[in-house]
């Protein structure tokens, strides 16, 4: 059995139309998912790039492995960054197993070749110095993104001046290809990541894709309208971080038609990497897994980027699994992680999952059913970024949020009646039984997963003595 994971950043659940997307088509993901499992409940574990990689690599919280905010020294608080862990590379190659990584890596510079244990390693340099070869001069900028009127860190989008082939996802699915060819010669088995850049903004891409759908056809979101009334203030200050709250329903439809072209060109790129598979005669021998570190929120609650916010916008993730010898179309709504794709690793490489690891192998869900002890919540957090150093953890069931944050209001939503998350029913009392009850939930995840803010004072004071009826429960 060999391991292709298709690796996509800031890619919302609901961006492929096998998850519902209203206009933008992912035909070539979508067979995936028809060949496959698809999860309709995966998060991730931290929605910044940096952070949930290396959840990834390692099968750990980011308060574990101990990258806790995107690369960077934010004005020294971050300084002391190292993963702390070891990750399934290390692992399967000590299996014999042929290892490799091609495209965007966005962990810290102790993450090279030689550590991570890759045979193959092609990253953001080896990028540059292809087009450096190819006698192409570019670097990103006003020349191909268009800003939005009101500054330079207003959502911004654009035509890629790049074509196709030389954009940076085009090199990397063929790079995939290209190694693929060279594993196919070997008898070992291999693990191989192709991490595409997209549809991470800027939103820049080339024709077709970057004019394939028409920003009027768009579809309001229903949480357009969010007014951040009982909502934590760090939300009303990113619409002045990234200028957005000047921004109309009409201008973001211009953001969002260009972001669902990076979609489809994305997709059509997993097409290609699929159809060499086929002719290299390895798709019945391989596993395929397709992902996203984090979401976007994209307008959503009139919002930009990710990050600091425990929307579902933000968190629930794409996740698709095709392996060989299981069942075929599948929506499967246990709750998963991304710390659960190391553990699935290194099961179907025969290799005992270390205690330390805090994910579950997926390869029971692969079938359909849901073992019985399987988790009943997901667990997120976030430990801040470049413009805030904003704490806060996420604990959600089937049908409530719940969203510690220290330093500002809590959040508490009714998933089922509210989807959008634009009701906070925290500070309401008719709600006091449902928020202890998601307290004690939090309380119990930060135990479980060995999270430090489970030891202040106030928590225990708050969690502990709750007093939860069987009426309740």
């Amino acid at each position: 059995m060999n391991i292709l994971y298709l690796l996509t950043d800031q890619l919302r659940f609901d961006a492929l139309s096998c998850n519902g997307a209203p206009i933008c088509k992912t035909p070539e993901i979508d067979k995936l998912a028809r060949n496959g499992v698809n999860f309709d409940c995966a998060y991730t574990a931290n929605a910044l790039c940096t952070p949930a990689r290396a959840s990834i690599l390692t099968g750990v919280y980011p308060h574990k492995h101990g990258q806790l905010a995107n690369m960077g020294n934010f004005n020294g608080v971050f300084d002391c960054q190292v993963l702390k862990k070891k990750g399934y590379p290390e692992y399967l190659k000590e299996q014999g197993w042929k290892t490799g990584y091609i495209g965007k890596w966005h962990l810290p510079e102790c993450g090279n070749k030689d550590i991570w244990s890759f045979d193959e390693w092609e990253t953001e340099e080896n990028f540059e110095q292809y087009l450096i070869d190819k006698g192409i001069v570019y670097e990103m900028g006003k020349s191909e993104v268009q800003p939005l009127e009101w500054g330079e860190n207003a959502p911004f989008y654009g035509k890629s001046v790049l074509g196709p082939e030389d954009h940076h996802d085009g090199w990397v699915a063929e790079r995939t290809c290209r190694i693929l060819d060279k594993f196919s010669m070997s008898k070992d088995p291999f693990v191989l990541c192709a991490a595409f850049h997209g549809p991470h903004f800027p939103y820049a891409v080339p024709e077709p894709y970057c004019s394939m759908y028409c920003p009027d056809e768009v579809p309001k979101w229903e949480n357009f309208n969010e007014m951040f009334e009982n909502k934590p203030i760090v939300q009303q200050k990113e619409l002045m971080r990234w200028n957005t709250a000047q921004l109309t329903w009409k201008d973001w439809q211009r953001v969002i038609a260009a972001y669902w072209g990076y979609c489809s060109y994305i997709d059509s790129l997993v097409g290609k990497i699929m159809e060499h598979l086929d002719e290299l005669k390895l798709t019945e021998d391989t596993m395929i897994v397709f992902s996203a570190d984090h979401g976007d929120m994209l307008g959503s609650h009139r919002l930009f980027n990710k990050g600091f916010n425990m929307y579902e916008e933000d968190n629930h993730i794409p996740l698709i699994i095709s392996c060989p010898g299981k069942e075929k179309g599948i929506r499967q709504e246990a709750f998963v992680s991304i710390v659960d794709i190391m553990p699935t690793f290194l099961d179907f490489a025969g290799c005992e999952i270390p205690e330390e690891v805090q994910g579950k192998s997926l390869k029971p869900l692969l079938d359909g059913g849901i073992p019985e002890n399987w988790r009943t919540e997901i667990f997120c957090e976030f430990n801040g970024y470049e413009s805030t150093l904003l704490t806060s953890r996420m604990v959600r069931t089937k049908k409530w949020k719940y969203v510690y944050n220290p330093f500002g209001d809590d959040e508490l939503y009714d998933m089922d009646s509210d989807p959008g998350e634009l009701r906070n029913l925290a500070d309401l009392k008719g709600f006091t039984h449902v928020l202890r009850r998601m307290k004690t939930k939090m309380l119990h995840c930060l135990l479980e997963y060995d999270d430090s803010i489970a030891e202040t004072t106030t928590w225990q004071s708050n969690s502990y003595g709750l007093f939860v009826s069987k009426r309740e429960e």
